[in-house]
């Protein structure tokens, strides 16, 4: 069925804890928590980890360039995750230290990061990718924006309500200062996305010789 215990169990346990984030996030605070892109990159995360335990459970190719171009897009999505949280949130954080909080924003994002990086053949992505992976983060955005200004949905324990983030709240700090952010935070993006597409495309053994089964090769 499958060669590789090690990498199945692991993908297993990324697999558990991504949905366990999530679900303690939603199950906490309700529905509502889904305005944040923190659960919705991490529901993201846990859908595709799921989907790589199925796939490696009937043998299918998990190490295509099709589908190594999809999962490096979701790693980029989960890591805006973990680095905009602890460069920009984390300092704010009056309840730092619960477990959703350290799965959704720490745990999770690094496990799939290193997966990313650990496990897939190198060389599979195109010079423009980086800037296709942009797409998510900046649908969100406009989706943020839109529900802040217009739909003025409330947000769980957010203190920019209706805006999930003070980054983004346009009444308070006006479109200047969101302008700024937003650049700052694409740029940051787009240079993080080729420093992975770098990683990826130089020419050694990785260690995914020693992860990988041959069905995924």
């Amino acid at each position: 069925m499958y060669k590789n215990n090690l990498l199945f169990y692991s993908r297993c346990l990324l697999a558990i804890l991504a949905v366990l984030g999530t679900t303690i996030q939603l199950f906490k605070h309700g529905f509502g928590m889904m305005m944040y892109y923190t659960v919705q990159s991490n529901l993201l995360v846990s859908i595709f980890a799921i989907y790589m335990v199925v796939a490696m459970q009937q043998n299918k190719n998990l190490q295509s360039t099709k589908f190594l171009r999809i999962k490096a897009a979701i790693t980029m999505s989960i890591m805006i995750t973990f680095v905009i949280y602890h460069l920009m949130l984390a300092p704010l954080a009056t309840n730092f230290w619960r477990v959703e909080n350290i799965l959704c924003h720490y745990i999770t994002p690094l496990y799939f990061f290193f997966d990313t990086l650990l496990v897939d053949r190198q060389r599979q992505y195109s010079k423009v990718d980086p800037v296709y992976w942009t797409a998510l983060p900046v649908f969100y955005m406009l989706f943020a924006l839109f529900n802040g200004l217009v739909l003025k949905w409330p947000i769980p324990d957010a203190k920019d309500s209706p805006f999930a983030y003070y980054f983004i709240n346009v009444t308070k700090y006006g479109w200047g200062y969101v302008a700024i952010h937003a650049v700052v935070i694409f740029i940051v993006y787009i240079l993080s996305g080729y420093l992975l597409y770098a990683l990826k495309s130089m020419n050694w053994k990785s260690s995914n010789r020693l992860l990988v089964s041959k069905t995924e090769r």
